[in-house]
């Protein structure tokens, strides 16, 4: 289950330019204001946040923030599915379903084109993945090349269609791919870049 904090977060740097009332963050969020007090209050010490105008926060730190935001995101255990459709058939597949957006590797692909892969991982609502899994294919005990992650909604804020297919917005997929470990910090590191969201 996600965290308040990690929906400060996902709020922030999903609109990173806009300004934010505590009160206003609280309400997205779904905490109490002294809960986003405290996190803002936190954020505004480490120079993430900066408060140029009264009673209003800006976000002036994105990548300590992706980078605070991943070293405390823990990803739900996925589904596997074993299927003998193409990475395409699978995506046309999720664009007709309501609630599902693509993640990881496969979303960054489709939106840098920066180390290809075998790989489709696919956040679905949690209801709803035993069924999406035997359209795709047949649930696996073992990891396959596709990964079916559950959620109750929000990791797809931000959604984009890229095409089609719907992707994790961009701050999303970054700190999916630095908390998967492996290549993905690599390939997070490139995509903030691309988008903005690395001081270089």
């Amino acid at each position: 289950m996600e965290t308040a904090r990690e929906r400060i977060y996902r709020l922030l740097l999903t609109h990173p330019k806009q300004s934010w009332m505590q009160k206003d963050l609280a309400a997205r969020a779904g905490c109490s204001r002294g809960h986003a007090s405290r996190v803002v209050e936190a954020l505004t010490v480490m120079g993430v946040l900066a408060r140029p105008f009264k009673n209003r926060v800006v976000l002036t730190g994105p990548a300590k923030l992706l980078t605070l935001w991943a070293s405390q995101r823990r990803l739900p255990p996925p589904t596997y599915v074993e299927t003998a459709r193409t990475q395409e058939e699978l995506e046309a597949e999720i664009e007709g379903s309501p609630g599902t957006g693509l993640t990881l590797f496969r979303a960054a692909w489709h939106r840098t084109k920066f180390m290809a892969t075998s790989t489709v991982e696919i956040y679905a609502p949690r209801t709803a993945i035993a069924a999406l899994a035997n359209r795709l294919g047949s649930p696996a005990a073992e990891p396959t090349t596709v990964s079916l992650y559950p959620t109750e909604g929000p990791e797809l804020e931000g959604i984009e269609r890229v095409g089609s297919v719907p992707l994790v917005s961009v701050p999303q997929n970054v700190v999916d791919l630095m908390a998967v470990g492996g290549q993905g910090p690599r390939v997070a590191i490139h995509l903030a870049r691309v988008y903005g969201f690395w001081e270089t």
